[in-house]
């Protein structure tokens, strides 16, 4: 009879705790959808104007923060969370490949996750890379496709610059149908506003042959690419699509690639294979290059449940809410009634005689 006791009441202890956890969860999950639908519209992420707007001109010296291929993976949040946590910065440049594929619950899912639960108080602009933007039909629902047009309502221009402490900051996006047409935009740009500045900065995702990394495609026109970067002697040009680090230097410009905030592949190389984001701190004579690394895996089963809901299940739940709200009703009342069990069968097994809660003398 002990036994027996015993055995039902493991039985609804286990009940209990497993209703208490699915009901916590279904709590969990409905502020996650109440997030969804309420995704801010007005942040700090993306190449807006009114983002250059909240720079903060303070004079030399001054920080900003470059990581590439994020791919929404939770080390590139965790490596943005401890990089807060170590200076002032005025910005942040992702240098493409931020989202796993060009689908609009990806590129929602990344704005959610930067805008309402990293926070950077500073503007984070964002180089196109070839994971972002569906340029030939990768994405099968049309209605989830992020086209150059949807991306360019989402995040604002695939080209674009501006000047903040007399220095030039310009960022390329290159387009696989017209891979040359980057030239054109940076060209102008340089021509325009590279006059007289203290230093130039250029942002790109794919890097040319040159820098000795394989990336998903060569920079089209290297000769004349370079040529722009020595006439108008860029400082340095930052990057990404190789999932690693590298550098050189290339008649005075500086030639970064940094693209470690996501998932290292196997085949690639040791050398560079480590995650991170780097700080570049500006002088007006020097430019300071530091790094904080992320040392093994950063494994988020919270992380990658929320991220796994908020692109496959919400689009199917959309509004229709009250169906997580009806399993908390019902995991809570389970959770009720395996207590009440659990009580009565707890009370039941103290009050029987000693010889009838063991083993084999009970029975």
């Amino acid at each position: 009879m002990g036994i027996k006791v015993r055995g039902k009441a493991i039985f609804w202890l286990i009940s209990t705790v497993l209703s208490l956890s699915l009901a916590g969860l279904s709590g969990w999950t409905i502020k996650l959808h109440h997030d969804d639908q309420n995704i801010p519209s007005e942040n700090l992420i993306g190449n807006k104007v009114t983002n250059i707007r909240v720079l903060k001109e303070k004079g030399f010296p001054f920080s900003f923060l470059v990581i590439g291929d994020t791919h929404n993976s939770n080390r590139a949040t965790a490596l943005i969370k401890r990089a807060l946590k170590a200076g002032e910065f005025s910005f942040m440049v992702i240098l493409g490949d931020f989202v796993n594929n060009p689908d609009i619950r990806q590129h929602l899912f990344f704005v959610k996750k930067m805008a309402g639960e990293i926070k950077p108080p500073f503007p984070v602009f964002l180089v196109p890379g070839n994971h972002d933007i569906d340029y030939d039909s990768k994405v099968k629902q049309i209605e989830r496709r992020v086209t150059p047009e949807i991306y360019e309502s989402l995040h604002g221009p695939r080209n674009f610059s501006f000047v903040f402490n007399q220095c030039l900051f310009v960022i390329c996006g290159i387009d696989p149908r017209n891979r040359e047409s980057y030239l054109d935009y940076l060209r102008k740009t340089l021509s325009d506003q590279g006059k007289g500045k203290r230093h130039i900065f250029v942002f790109m995702h794919n890097p040319p042959k040159g820098v000795g990394m394989a990336g998903s495609f060569p920079l089209p026109n290297e000769k004349q690419f370079f040529s722009l970067l020595e006439t108008y002697q860029v400082t340095s040009c930052f990057f990404g699509d190789f999932h690693g680090y590298w550098r050189s230097q290339r008649r005075g410009t500086n030639l970064i690639v940094s693209g470690g905030g996501g998932l290292m592949k196997e085949w690639q190389p040791l050398w560079g294979k480590f995650h991170h984001i780097m700080r570049i701190t500006v002088d007006e004579d020097m430019i300071t290059e530091g790094m904080i690394t992320l040392p093994g895996e950063v494994i988020s089963f919270s992380g990658t449940l929320e991220k796994w809901l908020f692109i496959q299940v919400f689009p199917v739940v959309k509004d229709r809410g009250w169906i997580f709200y009806s399993l908390l009703i019902i995991f809570l009342f389970w959770a009720i009634y395996s207590v009440v069990h659990l009580a009565t069968f707890s009370r039941w097994g103290r009050g029987q005689p000693k010889n009838l809660k063991g083993g084999q003398e009970g029975i």
